[in-house]
């Protein structure tokens, strides 16, 4: 009994020693192995995440650094508001009108900052204003006026695409006249048109070089407004498209020194900088595609004198 009761412990201790033997280490070096392979491919995706999160923030913000707008100030002063614009770009134009009325333009001649004084009409009136810089951005500003008249009658002075002035003189009443001169030489008179007592207007030539315009406009009640303004004359180039057969030809000539060509081909536009080069004359080849064929041209010499000619050619 007692040695029966002996080989049963005898294996009941062999038994624990088998559950006491040491781990295999292959398991556990392959277990290691594979926690280090998990890690790798964890921090992996966060070092890609983090990558792919820069690039998209990278791109959104490219976009804003380019749309950069210019600064448009407008400041009233009596019967006149002054436009100041800035830009870090050039400008290319300033478009304005009242209300619903035609557009005017003040070309930008590659200048990034202007100053442009215009003449407040009577009544409430809309203003509004776009300016465009060289790359096609564009903004707009919009702003009410309200002008009840003082008697006095309102002169406008503006420089039109084709390097004229445009004289307007408004009254809330009726004119009689105005009468300009260029530096002080004789006066010419434009007297009321029956048919409109209220305007009158004019474009006047500007001749070459620094020049000093002074418009005096008169209404019934004889009160008189003054305006002058300082203006430098320009000679415009001078553009001729002509066609070959599928093409048309671009020549641009000048007497003085080009600064650059513009032209829009079936809504396509295009830009050739000739600024420092000291071209006085250039000439371009386009092919024409199938059908009809819409050209507009703009060329600027380096004095701002402008130049725009438009064409239809089917091919």
């Amino acid at each position: 009994m007692n040695q029966i009761l002996y080989v049963e412990t005898k294996k009941n201790k062999k038994k624990k020693i088998k559950k006491n033997k040491p781990v295999d280490i292959k398991k556990v070096t392959k277990f290691f192995a594979i926690s280090i392979i998990i890690i790798g491919i964890i921090i992996t995706g966060q070092q890609l995440y983090s990558i792919f999160t820069n690039m998209n923030n990278n791109k959104e913000l490219k976009p804003q650094e380019e749309k950069i707008k210019p600064s448009v100030n407008i400041e009233r002063k009596e019967d006149d508001i002054e436009i100041q614009v800035q830009h870090i770009k050039a400008i290319s134009s300033i478009i304005y009108k009242w209300n619903e009325e035609e557009e005017k333009i003040i070309e930008g001649n590659n200048r990034s900052s202007i100053n442009e004084i215009i003449s407040l009409p009577f009544g409430t009136n809309t203003l509004n204003i776009k300016v465009v810089d060289v790359e096609g951005t564009q903004t707009e500003y919009q702003k009410e006026y309200i002008v009840d008249g003082d008697g006095k009658p309102i002169i406008d002075l503006s420089l039109t695409k084709e390097n004229t002035i445009k004289i307007s003189a408004r009254d809330v009443k009726s004119l009689k006249y105005i009468e300009y001169t260029w530096n002080n030489s004789k006066k010419t008179k434009i007297e009321a048109n029956k048919e409109n007592l209220q305007l009158i207007e004019k474009e006047v030539e500007i001749p070459i070089g620094q020049n000093t315009l002074k418009v005096e406009a008169v209404n019934t009640n004889d009160v008189i407004t003054t305006k002058e303004l300082q203006i430098k004359g320009v000679k415009n180039p001078n553009i001729t498209l002509t066609k070959e057969e599928g093409y048309v030809v671009i020549k641009v000539e000048d007497e003085v020194e080009l600064d650059r060509l513009e032209y829009t081909l079936n809504g396509q536009k295009y830009r050739i900088n000739l600024k420092d080069k000291n071209y006085t004359s250039v000439q371009y080849k386009l092919k024409l595609e199938q059908g009809e064929n819409i050209l507009e041209v703009k060329a600027v010499n380096k004095d701002g004198g402008t130049k725009e000619q438009k064409g239809r050619a089917n091919n």
